[in-house]
């Protein structure tokens, strides 16, 4: 049978339905397309925040909100996750993450580890025909303190380029159109997964978008389609995690940027409507509006409330992070950093309160776990608790509870071949900082003994830039200071790298869970009725396709037609009656049971 061209979503919040069929039991699936510091950005005007505010809350609004500098939040719908696909609980992470608490601990269950253990198979997360679930999916566990190296993000960044269109795009499934919206959201994906701008498969991606914009600026959901506010914001988003400006000629049309053309679709009420014909704005379309034009990317990292800190951790073996972050608490200040040194932890509750159990490896155990300081003065209340001031620097080692916080004090950066360079260990009492005897100072690969005062010099003999730092039993690794030996020619690049959906405006409803035609003998005929309700806020155009097994493929009648040539209109909460035929053919002797899958698509009919 020659198939049809499938249709082409008329916007990136269209929803599709599936229903599988069996011909003795059936499953049925609803997927849910997922798409997607502190103050609020001069982009971004009060009404658009204040619209967001009043309108029904879920995981888009609350990233938004956060991504706007909001605080107080009502997250009471993260509580629990509603649905049962991959894409439910990666929304759910993302939003967790955003408004500034753990999911792990946040709702009535874990729903990371509810991610990797229920949904992660066949090498990637989720519906093995999507790839919307795996983008999301390799974010989502990004923002949760997943490493870019592990198996999970591995698998799933590699499940991702493996089917990346020669275009250098990518769809929401399997063998789709490349779109700008999956595309958008693959390059922020891969920026997590351990990829960079200028890596091949990110400059594939790039130069995707660059071809589909618009002469208004705006993008495209598909090349030939009318710019609108959805994909204007992914690409947005995803420019400024790239590290480069939307705003910049490189991005712009006739002198026209994407953001000025998602601007143009703000309406009076500070909604986004979705194109320029539109009588008015929704919630979905503001949400990923207001992210964008606040210069935020995916996964929307909270920094509400918070203030940017210095934080150092110390590791068992090494420095696993140094970096500055906006963070309220210094707990907090370790989830926020993850995203940025691509580093996991774990936090666990106790009647004591939050703790940090773990970070990569290094978990707690006997006398040894995580402690942390605060402008080198260990507080007497948890990590948790402790609410930082501006310019308060964390400092967080796994060992034993009262090593002492060290530093280095060196003679100079630079130096020239035979050099004496002197180094003076010191450590901080809680009182005063004092010299660290005997202290074992590391420059490079060399390891010496300072004196009983603390104090090294030694003769730089070999040229280069060495780092020096201190590493003493019993004592908290100092912080690295770096010198360079000799005539070092060096220049300066800037560099970036993070290691690290709506109520649909389109919806319908299908009155079976599946269409099981029970047990059938060739020559068989047998009818099953169903009916599609509009639920949505606009009329509908519904087609069909039939995959599976191809008893299905090539016997399965819909209204007295081919699955192929079927379509039907719905007005709003119109619905229509569909009878499905299924004819067994005479002769047919492919016995046992057959299982196939019946989606319905629709898109607006006005």
């Amino acid at each position: 049978m020659q198939r049809k061209p499938l249709l082409t979503p008329s916007k990136p919040g269209d929803f599709f339905m599936k229903k599988f069929l069996a011909l003795v039991s059936g499953l049925s699936l609803a997927i849910t397309t997922l798409f997607p510091p502190g103050l609020i950005s001069a982009e971004i005007n009060q009404p658009a925040v204040d619209y967001l505010k009043s309108q029904t809350q879920d995981a888009w609004t609350t990233m938004a909100l956060s991504a706007a500098g909001e605080t107080d939040l009502n997250l009471d719908h993260l509580k629990t996750v509603a649905g049962d696909t991959a894409t439910d609980y990666e929304k759910a992470i993302l939003a967790v993450v955003a408004a500034g608490e753990n999911p792990k601990t946040f709702g009535d269950i874990d729903y990371v580890e509810k991610l990797k253990t229920d949904f992660y198979s066949q090498n990637q997360i989720g519906d093995p025909a999507l790839f919307n679930d795996d983008i999301w999916g390799i974010m989502a566990l990004s923002a949760a303190g997943e490493t870019f190296d592990s198996q999970i993000m591995t698998d799933s960044k590699n499940f991702l380029i493996a089917h990346q269109n020669s275009d250098g795009g990518w769809s929401y499934g399997v063998g789709g159109q490349s779109d700008t919206n999956d595309t958008a959201a693959a390059i922020m994906a891969l920026l997590d997964a351990g990829y960079n701008s200028s890596s091949s498969e990110i400059v594939s991606a790039v130069d995707f978008l660059k071809a589909r914009q618009n002469s208004d600026g705006g993008f495209p959901y598909v090349s030939g389609f009318e710019s609108d506010s959805g994909s204007d914001s992914w690409v947005i988003s995803a420019i400024y995690k790239l590290g480069q400006d939307p705003k910049n000629p490189d991005w712009q049309k006739n002198n026209i940027s994407p953001v000025d053309h998602l601007k143009s679709l703000q309406t009076e009420n500070g909604s986004f409507k979705w194109q320029t014909g539109d009588a008015a704005g929704s919630a979905s379309m503001t949400s990923f509006a207001v992210i964008a034009l606040a210069e935020k990317y995916f996964p929307v990292i909270n920094l509400s409330g918070g203030t940017w800190h210095e934080i150092r951790i110390e590791g068992l073996e090494d420095t696993v992070c140094k970096t500055e972050v906006a963070a309220t608490t210094a707990l907090q200040a370790v989830e926020n950093a993850a995203s940025v040194c691509g580093y996991s932890y774990d936090i666990l509750d106790s009647s004591y309160g939050r703790y940090l159990n773990a970070v990569n490896s290094d978990a707690a155990t006997g006398l040894s776990g995580w402690m942390y300081f605060v402008n080198f003065i260990s507080p007497a209340i948890g990590a948790g608790d402790y609410v930082l001031q501006p310019g308060d620097e964390v400092l967080w080692y796994f060992g034993e509870w009262g090593y002492p916080p060290t530093r280095l004090r060196v003679s100079g950066k630079n130096f020239n071949i035979n050099d004496n360079l002197t180094v003076n260990a010191e450590y901080y009492n809680g009182l005063s900082w004092l010299a660290l005897p005997e202290a074992q100072i590391h420059i490079g690969s060399s390891t010496y003994t300072a004196n009983s005062g603390g104090s090294l010099t030694v003769m730089l003999e070999q040229e280069g830039v060495f780092e020096v730092f201190t590493e003493t039993a019993g004592y908290v690794r100092s912080d690295r200071e770096e010198i360079e030996v000799g005539q070092i020619k060096s220049e300066n690049l800037d560099l970036v790298v993070e290691v690290r959906r709506p109520e649909p405006e389109l919806s319908f409803e299908v009155s079976l869970n599946n269409l099981d035609f029970g047990s059938m003998t060739p020559g068989e005929l047998k009818e099953v009725d169903l009916t599609v309700t509009n639920t949505g806020q606009f009329p509908l155009y519904l087609e069909s396709e039939v995959t599976g097994n191809n008893l299905f493929a090539d016997n399965l009648k819909l209204n007295q037609s081919g699955w192929a040539d079927f379509y039907t209109t719905l007005s709003v909460a119109s619905n229509s009656s569909i009878k499905a035929q299924l004819n067994v053919p005479a002769g047919y002797t492919d016995f046992g049971v057959k299982n196939g899958q019946m989606i319905f698509w629709a898109v607006r009919a006005d």
